[in-house]
């Protein structure tokens, strides 16, 4: 929809140490088949799960003169979680698409029995919704 609209897509991949499990030559640190990047579409890699760190992002968006930024991904409790609150502090306006971002299961770090993802994405999106982004269900938000 943003390709169709014309609306700048960023493209931001998870780089971490060879053998690692976000080995730039791993597969976990590829795009994923129907989202890579076409013509015009930047790509960039990042180290740490707030995307704006340690990156050139900031100046990549404030280049593109938007205030607003559409946010989906991989791990809504992680990468999406840090990067959504770092862009309120950035100054931008988010909103994130919930269809369009998921989680894995996590342990109880206090014994009980393990957060499923589907649980852990709702929590982490109400959380986020709470201050930090207007969380959508999908892109019939825009149509």
């Amino acid at each position: 929809l943003a390709r169709e609209h014309g609306t700048p897509v960023i493209h931001v991949v998870h780089h971490g140490k060879a053998g690692g499990a976000f080995d730039p030559a791993g597969p976990y640190a590829a795009i994923i088949e129907g989202l890579t990047p076409v013509d015009g579409e930047q790509t960039m890699a990042k180290g740490l799960p707030n995307s704006f760190a340690g990156t050139d992002l900031a100046a990549r968006l404030s280049a593109l003169g938007r205030k607003e930024l559409i946010v989906a991904g991989f791990q809504t409790h992680m990468c999406i979680s840090a990067t959504v609150r770092s862009a309120l502090d950035h100054g931008y306006r988010v909103t994130l698409v919930a269809a369009a971002c998921a989680t894995r299961d996590l342990p109880d770090p206090l014994g009980g029995d393990p957060l499923s993802a589907a649980e852990l994405h709702r929590v982490t999106l109400a959380a986020l919704n709470d201050r930090f982004a207007t969380v959508v269900c999908d892109a019939k938000a825009w149509q």
